[in-house]
């Protein structure tokens, strides 16, 4: 496991709702979400400097978005897939 590796492993454990049983939200690193969204990771730090994504979380050296803000830039590209002039 990488040095950071621990600690979102930590966070993540901290998001989980126990009594519910339900994830909340969990920071995911730059390499999974470029994963996500088909793109390089060069393409996703390019659009965090553009603005299209929200900033990222630091944490020790490796930086991450929140799974609810990509999800929300997911739904905003979905929605303006039909909007395309």
């Amino acid at each position: 496991m990488s040095k950071v590796g621990w600690l979102f492993d930590l966070m993540e454990k901290r998001a989980m709702n126990i009594d519910e049983g339900k994830k909340l939200d969990r920071v995911m690193r730059l390499p999974e979400i470029a994963s996500v969204l088909g793109v390089c990771v060069r393409s996703v730090r390019r659009r965090i400097d553009e603005g299209e994504l929200p900033p990222c979380v630091r944490v020790g050296r490796a930086v991450g978005l929140m799974q609810s803000e990509v999800e929300a830039y997911q739904k905003r590209l979905r929605e303006n897939r039909g909007n395309v002039q």
